[in-house]
């Protein structure tokens, strides 16, 4: 009796595990393939070449170094891509059809920080390879409150600070900026 129920039991977990293999390798694809943006963590794999094996941060122009073949611009690119540039490179004198693989081991988040007399401040998620404008953001943060002063509105960038007028924008008589990684937006209240 005791080796029938936990020969049962061995046979229900046979059974789900077809069913669990699926998701959890569908989870394991979402976070290592797509497109590689500006300082993405990488790892490329050559089969057999352990030695060829790099795991780094793509530098501030979009490349990564490996051995051999020096630095390769892989930015913009799809993972399956970047594995086919490094393997001609490869195949390029070096070695006999090599195989590679490229996944993405760590995103760099970019994010913007909004400020000040909006209905929702808070920092926000720039997406890799799409920009997002002054408007867009503090769209994003439910637009500006009835007291907010939309003429003097703040954008500080590194160490420099500049005044932008949302109502000239708004008018088309100003140009919308581009925001970048890290830029602050702070919209003031106004006196009157």
């Amino acid at each position: 009796m005791m080796k029938t129920d936990l020969m049962r039991l061995v046979l229900v977990v046979l059974a789900l595990v077809p069913a669990l293999v699926p998701a959890w390798s569908r989870g394991q694809d979402e976070g290592s393939s797509g497109t590689i943006s500006h300082r993405d963590t990488v790892e490329v794999r050559v089969f057999r070449e352990d030695d060829l094996t790099t795991r780094a941060q793509l530098s501030e122009g979009g490349s990564i170094t490996m051995p051999l073949i020096g630095s390769v611009r892989i930015v913009g690119m799809s993972t399956d891509r970047a594995a086919q540039v490094i393997k001609a490179k490869l195949a390029d004198g070096y070695l006999v059809k090599p195989e590679v693989s490229v996944s993405i081991e760590a995103r760099v988040r970019r994010t913007v920080t909004v400020l000040g007399q909006v209905k929702r401040p808070g920092v926000f998620r720039l997406e890799p390879h799409r920009q997002l404008s002054l408007v867009e953001a503090i769209g994003m943060a439910g637009g500006v409150t009835g007291i907010a002063n939309k003429k003097k509105i703040t954008l500080k960038r590194g160490g420099s600070v500049r005044v932008l007028d949302l109502k000239a924008i708004a008018s088309g008589r100003g140009k919308d900026l581009m925001l970048r990684d890290g830029d602050v937006v702070n919209v003031p209240e106004s006196l009157f």
